[in-house]
């Protein structure tokens, strides 16, 4: 009897000591955290699903409501990577905030839009007219050149890629500008005569830039390139092999273009390039 209870003591020990082993394990597995902006996210959640069934290990997708609280995160360590931003806006905060994010790879563009509930075409913008355009550096600059583009306003000769309402030269119908944060300009549609609205806040409102839009940036101009989509981490993550995986094996993949031609219908293009 004392020799069973002593087999029977033994294998408790070792089940408890398996046990603390694999609660040991589990605590201390390492989940990615990748932030994006927005509820529209299924060529993420997709790759990730695919990831997660190769792998068995985790990524948790963190949603954020606006394109700055993204980069605070990441640069605070609490996401791992982030894919929201385009190139040239997080060049600008590097510079600003004094960060040391690198790029692993272009992700997609999206072009920005035209919108209006009162005009159907740009060159029917009135005479003293309201543009709502986003306030924040890049975006605020790629509006203005987009207006540019389709002949609204003309912006001085060599004013670079960061321009703001100061370096406009001409603006022949006295155009008002109405800046405001690029999660809100959609939101001042029926207050203005026109909104330059970024792709992926446009389809949150249940705009489609292919269909809704009287002007679409042309994806292939030589300044859209600033405005590439990129995966962004810390330098100290470079190399993170878990991460690499992901982008190169699962995200950059013909399944992961399907998934966005097929969600997104020509709003959002892939450029997919590790860099």
């Amino acid at each position: 009897m004392k020799k069973i209870f002593g087999i029977l003591s033994a294998l408790t020990l070792a089940v408890l000591i398996t046990s603390c082993g694999e609660a040991e394990k589990n605590d201390s597995e390492e989940v990615l955290k990748l932030g994006v902006v927005g509820e529209r996210n299924v060529e993420y959640e997709d790759a990730i699903k695919r990831y997660e069934k190769d792998t068995g290990k985790k990524i948790e997708l963190v949603r954020f409501n606006d394109y700055n609280q993204p980069n605070d995160a990441l640069k605070d360590g609490d996401i791992d990577l982030s894919s929201f931003a385009t190139y040239i806006f997080i060049e600008d905060y590097n510079k600003n905030q004094n960060a040391d994010f690198t790029y692993l790879a272009d992700t997609i563009i999206s072009p920005m839009g035209v919108y209006s509930q009162k005009i159907k075409d740009i060159g029917e913008i009135p005479e003293g007219g309201k543009i709502a355009i986003p306030v924040e550096v890049s975006n605020n600059s790629r509006a203005l050149y987009i207006l540019e583009s389709a002949g609204v306003i003309k912006i001085k000769e060599g004013s670079g890629d960061f321009i703001t309402l100061d370096d406009i030269a001409e603006n022949p119908k006295n155009i008002e500008f109405v800046e405001l944060p690029a999660d809100q300009v959609s939101r001042a549609l029926e207050d203005v005569d026109a909104a330059l609205i970024n792709s992926d806040m446009a389809m949150e409102a249940g705009l489609s830039p292919t269909e809704d839009s009287i002007f679409l940036e042309n994806p292939e101009n030589e300044r859209a390139k600033n405005f590439i989509n990129v995966i962004a981490v810390k330098e100290n993550n470079k190399d993170n092999e878990d991460i690499k995986n992901f982008i190169e094996n699962y995200y950059l993949t013909d399944e992961t273009k399907k998934v966005i031609e097929d969600e997104y219908k020509g709003a959002v293009i892939p450029i997919f390039k590790l860099r």
